[in-house]
């Protein structure tokens, strides 16, 4: 299956995944990232059917410091931005909740991708932009891949420019690659 099927698929089966699966996948994810050390965590802020970020960051931008994307469509860029409340989020691109508040560039400690689907070396098809595969090539830190026991495949026969995640998050808990 070529990467487009495969996106459409996983577009589709999304939409499909039990909401008790979903509730206890964002239960573990608060829970995780409340017990972690890292300082600095950079997470998309979920939109429509992804798997739900939002409450954990909410549950820990005091804690930690939070960053989310902010995109810039023109080359397909993205830059990471602070959030410590809901003051500083906007409506951006793609239906996209970005922040208002200047980029950060400092050292990034974990980054936590989205995903339609995963497989077990850590590679992912995403929404087909590139996006995060060119900000984690530039960008090099710990990646938690964030997706259902149920988004793990096989093989999905990586491209070259395709950037792994060093582990995967889900409902069940952290799988290291």
């Amino acid at each position: 299956m070529d990467k487009n099927t495969c996106r459409q698929y996983w577009l589709e089966k999304r939409k499909t995944f039990q909401p008790e699966k979903i509730q206890a996948f964002q239960e573990a994810l608060i829970d995780f990232l409340s017990n972690l050390e890292a300082q600095t965590i950079f997470s998309y802020f979920s939109i429509k059917d992804e798997l739900p970020t939002r409450q954990a960051i909410y549950a820990n931008w005091q804690r930690h410091r939070i960053l989310i994307p902010r995109t810039n469509p023109q080359d397909r860029s993205m830059e990471t931005c602070p959030i410590r409340s809901k003051e500083d989020l906007v409506d951006g691109p793609f239906h996209l909740i970005e922040a208002k508040t200047p980029a950060y560039d400092g050292k990034i400690d974990l980054c936590l991708v989205p995903g339609l689907v995963f497989d077990r070396q850590g590679f992912r098809i995403g929404y087909g932009g590139g996006y995060y595969d060119r900000f984690l090539k530039d960008h090099p830190c710990y990646c938690i891949g964030l997706c259902l026991e149920e988004q793990i495949v096989p093989d999905l026969k990586p491209a070259p420019y395709d950037m792994p995640v060093q582990a995967l998050f889900t409902e069940q808990g952290l799988r290291q690659i």
